[in-house]
């Protein structure tokens, strides 16, 4: 098995999944397949639908999954159009999981410019099919379109000035790799390493990746769909790395609990433990948040 690292909240996502039906999972965003093979592992008989919009992903998870055999069955696609592909209420779905993070495999790997501490060209798709890349929206857009990208999906302070610099730099030639990127970052806040802060690039990488790969659209109207789309019972479990998307889904939680269509499992996110730190620091940004359909 290739596994980069223990699956975020690996034991949180298990306990969860204990009270349900434990008949047929959905691991919305199979990554590797960490979590696919916990929940394999730890319920017998249950089968899992792996879906995964990168290519890669899914080869590799077949791979690290095939000891389970037919208990398996590999889809690609988004999450998004989960409700739209299989009918989750016929097949008598017990949880369905979504853990949309950039998983180790794609950050390693220089060639997929997601990572700003490797030397790589300016991509950032998730599904490599896409026509839309990092670099093209870097050299092709205008300013201010730009810093807006900069500001909504990134948060960054300084996405004007990045915004500004970006242009008189293509002006004499391209932006190609995400070491350039990552040192005009670098020049506008005058970045000097300490410990216990992040590199401010991880901002302006995170908002390109949003952009380019969608990833705030249609999770507000895609959680609108789970209790038509689960039996009662059903478990979701939303892990989130970042606020603009724990802000949705925090808020499309609590409008179904409203409308009293489902029960909050825990009325405050969870966390990953000391222990998981310890063995994976980049889990830190991670939120859990779970519910039940009533």
């Amino acid at each position: 098995m290739n596994f980069p690292h223990y699956p975020v909240m690996s034991k949180e996502v298990l306990e969860i999944f204990q009270g349900s039906a434990k008949k047929l999972f959905v691991d919305c965003t199979v990554g590797a397949g960490g979590h696919s093979y916990h929940i394999l592992g730890a319920f017998a008989g249950a089968r899992v639908i792996a879906i995964d919009q990168d290519e890669e992903s899914i080869a590799l998870a077949r791979e690290n999954l095939k000891a389970f055999g037919r208990r398996v069955r590999f889809h690609l696609g988004s999450f998004s159009d989960l409700f739209e592909n299989f009918d989750c209420r016929k097949l008598a779905v017990s949880g369905i999981l979504v853990d949309p993070g950039i998983s180790t495999v794609q950050l390693k790997k220089s060639q997929r410019g997601f990572s700003h501490s490797l030397d790589g060209p300016l991509d950032m798709r998730k599904d490599r099919h896409g026509s839309l890349t990092a670099a093209e929206v870097l050299n092709t857009f205008p300013e201010k379109k730009l810093a807006d990208i900069f500001s909504r999906y990134g948060e960054f302070a300084a996405a004007g000035r990045l915004a500004k610099k970006i242009i008189e730099k293509r002006l004499f030639a391209p932006l190609q790799s995400t070491v350039q990127l990552r040192l005009l970052v670098e020049e506008i806040t005058r970045w000097r390493p300490r410990p216990g802060l992040v590199h401010p690039a991880a901002k302006v990488f995170q908002a390109l990746r949003i952009f380019i790969n969608h990833e705030l659209e249609g999770i507000e109207a895609w959680l609108e769909k789970i209790p038509a789309n689960l039996r009662a019972g059903g478990r979701v479990v939303f892990i989130t790395y970042h606020s603009l998307e724990d802000r949705l889904v925090k808020r499309g939680f609590q409008r179904l609990q409203r409308a009293q269509q489902v029960q909050l499992l825990r009325p405050f996110p969870g966390f990953p433990g000391r222990e998981e730190l310890l063995q994976n620091l980049a889990s830190r940004s991670a939120k859990l948040r779970a519910l039940e359909v009533a």
